[in-house]
């Protein structure tokens, strides 16, 4: 995982000039420009051998991929502003989302991992008791294949990080009839307006909750290029 990142760093990082003046990152793996396509995510995802499958939103927004690791693990891409929504294609702004049960996690332990993480931020969702970690991409002012590349291989870095410090405190994840947290963090459950950036995925959580079920800790978020 880290000789995969280093790799992914050196990358991006030689792309930024003489690039940089328009804010783009050009690298050996090409520019995205300053939209992405639900196909241009696939073959990322598939760089690390990681399979995705289109799945409608039953919000009524644009379809997500629900994407899942060789080790098990699920995880949402979604896409937002784009200019053909049923594509979906020209997309300005994706998140890499994914969940977990809460249960056995206390917010010291949540304000710890969004003090530690080097791309992902998690929230409390208490309506159904489970534990949502995001990452927004914005593509305006253009943005390399590698940098894309880059941050979700940060995400799933910060995802296998938090399930291995479980795994070692053999804290449970099973769901609870009561919650015993009480909600002090922001949500990411009240839907975006025009003005500010999608932070949702599904509405209705549907996509979350099964993924939150489906993520144990026996999952393995690390990724590897494929062959």
């Amino acid at each position: 995982m880290h000789k995969i990142l280093k790799l992914l760093v050196a990358a991006a990082a030689i792309g930024v000039a003489p690039a940089s003046a328009q804010n783009t990152f050009a690298s050996s793996g090409g520019a995205l420009g300053d939209s992405v396509s639900a196909a241009d995510v696939t073959a990322l995802l598939a760089d690390f051998s990681i399979s995705a499958e289109l799945r409608g939103n039953p919000s009524g927004g644009s379809p997500s991929l629900v994407a899942t690791t060789d080790g098990g693990a699920k995880f949402l891409i979604g896409f937002f502003e784009c200019a053909d929504a049923a594509k979906p294609a020209g997309c300005k702004q994706i998140m890499v989302s994914t969940a977990q049960a809460s249960g056995g996690v206390a917010f010291e332990d949540l304000n710890a991992f969004n003090g530690r993480s080097s791309v992902t931020t998690v929230v409390y969702e208490p309506t159904n008791q489970i534990l949502i970690f995001g990452r927004n991409i914005f593509m305006p002012g253009g943005i390399g294949r590698e940098n894309v590349k880059l941050q979700i291989a940060l995400f799933l870095s910060d995802m296998q990080q938090f399930v291995e410090g479980r795994r070692a405190s053999a804290k449970s994840v099973s769901f609870v009839a009561t919650p015993k947290l009480k909600s002090k963090i922001s949500s990411m459950t009240a839907p975006a307006t025009d003005e500010a950036p999608a932070v949702s995925v599904s509405l209705d959580r549907s996509a979350e909750i099964e993924i939150a079920i489906a993520n144990s800790l026996d999952v393995d978020f690390s990724v590897k290029a494929a062959e």
